[in-house]
């Protein structure tokens, strides 16, 4: 009897430990994503550092970037103008140059990178999509995903045949915004496990969040992943 309970509990303890390996990261979240505006690492900044404060202490971005996000948004960055459907709001605006140092300063982004500098399923806490929706439901633009402007002489521009509508008409809740803004690049998520676009104090609390483990069709969290492996270890000894 208890043999055969030890070679279950090897077993399971195996295909843990499996599951574990094929989940890591090739990438240790000291690497910054391979991005034209990136760091090859992130680093503290210094007094020149102008915008993106959440990140300071610890930023994939350099002081310059910030410097011209602050005077002149991303229209020199990117030749891209938030402005395309009329002037943002200005709370609306805040939370989009926050997507904006989020994507170019958060060094936990490499979790779920796909390649250079794009990424996948980012889980965005449900409250922050809320409040990004709730800022910007009034403001106008012409596309839902903001990967589909057209590039013509040197900007990126409003689809041909494209109108002008409100967020609220685009994308009709918070959950809209955060999953179909950017592709598939953002998702809202429903549980504690979920990253913010912008916070305070020195601590960063999306250090603490994990990507699930793909097992098969079925995202298994890499903290049941843990207590799986704790409960066998307590189980064999």
């Amino acid at each position: 009897m208890e043999s055969t309970r030890l070679i279950s509990a090897m077993f399971l303890f195996a295909v843990i430990v499996c599951i574990q390996l094929v989940s890591v990261n090739p990438e240790p979240v000291e690497k910054c994503l391979d991005g034209r505006y990136h760091k090859p690492s992130p680093s503290p900044e210094g007094p020149d550092y102008a915008d993106c404060f959440s990140w300071k202490n610890k930023s994939c971005c350099t002081a310059e970037f910030t410097i011209e996000l602050k005077k002149n948004r991303v229209e020199n960055i990117w030749n891209f103008t938030w402005n395309h459907c009329g002037n943002l709001s200005k709370e609306c605006e805040r939370y989009i140059k926050d997507e904006e140092c989020f994507f170019q300063c958060e060094p936990n982004l490499i979790k779920w990178h796909i390649g250079k500098a794009k990424i996948r399923e980012v889980p965005i806490c449900r409250s922050f999509c809320h409040d990004w929706f709730e800022a910007c439901k009034y403001d106008k633009t012409c596309v839902a995903d903001w990967g589909e402007f057209n590039y013509t002489s040197g900007s990126y521009i409003c689809p041909l045949n494209s109108k002008c509508q409100t967020f609220a008409e685009v994308y009709g809740d918070g959950k809209g915004l955060c999953n179909k803004m950017w592709g598939s690049s953002f998702k809202q998520e429903e549980s504690s496990n979920c990253m913010v676009m912008r916070f305070d104090g020195p601590g960063n609390p999306n250090d603490k969040v994990t990507k699930p483990v793909q097992l098969g069709s079925t995202l298994i969290p890499s903290v049941v992943i843990t207590l799986l492996a704790s409960s066998v270890s307590s189980f064999i000894f």
